[in-house]
């Protein structure tokens, strides 16, 4: 299944842009990598009991003022983000790039008519519709994604947001291992720093509001940043 998800996109891509295929070829590679350590992992059950406490001293005041008309949860997991932000969004899609993630909300939210779960690939946001969205979120994942998959999503969060939407994520802060295993980091942290974002969310375009390291799995290691797009 996934060798022929591989192959069909590779196809595609080469039909488009022989050189942007390598470049999608390699984000899908990336994105798997990372994504197949979240398929089945006791860690949504025991971060979720945690979650009431982190939204309230580290999410809400960040994202108080946000229109939440429409907004994005990336790397969905078991829904606990979700739960808090259908809460208030209008409408939400909530994204991940493994099945069984997906088939686990699907029975968590089965009947919320405003919970959408999509399926993608690990690096865009598949079937969001450009200039739709009024906040794109990502909170206690990105953390472990490569740095040019962080870079992929800004990219689409220029894409979706409406002029003045809002961007928040929660990616890593650790610079001290460039080309080795984040699986060999504190906290699996993957490359990526705090002015590495902020230069990114400057090449796409993107405004930053407020960014903050933060203590995590060890000193330093994760940051905050809320974003935004440009009226």
């Amino acid at each position: 299944m996934l060798r022929s998800r591989f192959a069909d996109l590779w196809r595609w891509c080469r039909q488009q842009d022989p050189s942007r295929a390598e470049t999608q070829l390699s984000l899908t590679q990336l994105a798997t990598d990372i994504g197949k350590d979240w398929k089945q992992s006791g860690y949504y059950d025991a971060a979720e009991p945690y979650m009431e406490e982190q939204w309230q001293h580290i999410i809400w005041p960040y994202i108080q003022d946000c229109d939440f008309s429409c907004v994005i949860d990336l790397a969905v997991g078991h829904g606990r983000n979700t739960d808090k932000l259908r809460r208030l969004a209008g409408t939400i899609y909530a994204i991940d790039i493994n099945e069984e993630n997906i088939k686990f909300c699907q029975q968590r939210f089965a009947g919320d008519k405003k919970v959408h779960l999509l399926l993608n690939n690990g690096f865009t946001f598949t079937g969001v519709t450009d200039a739709t969205v009024t906040l794109v979120y990502c909170f206690d994942a990105m953390v472990h994604f490569d740095s040019d998959v962080v870079r992929s999503y800004l990219r689409e969060s220029a894409r979706v947001l409406k002029p003045g939407g809002y961007g928040f994520f929660h990616h890593s802060n650790y610079d001290k291992n460039p080309s080795g295993n984040p699986h060999d980091n504190p906290g699996w942290r993957n490359f990526m720093s705090q002015n590495l974002f902020i230069h990114y969310c400057s090449k796409e375009g993107l405004d930053v509001v407020r960014s903050q390291i933060i203590d995590w799995s060890s000193p330093e290691t994760d940051c905050l940043t809320l974003f935004r797009k440009p009226q």
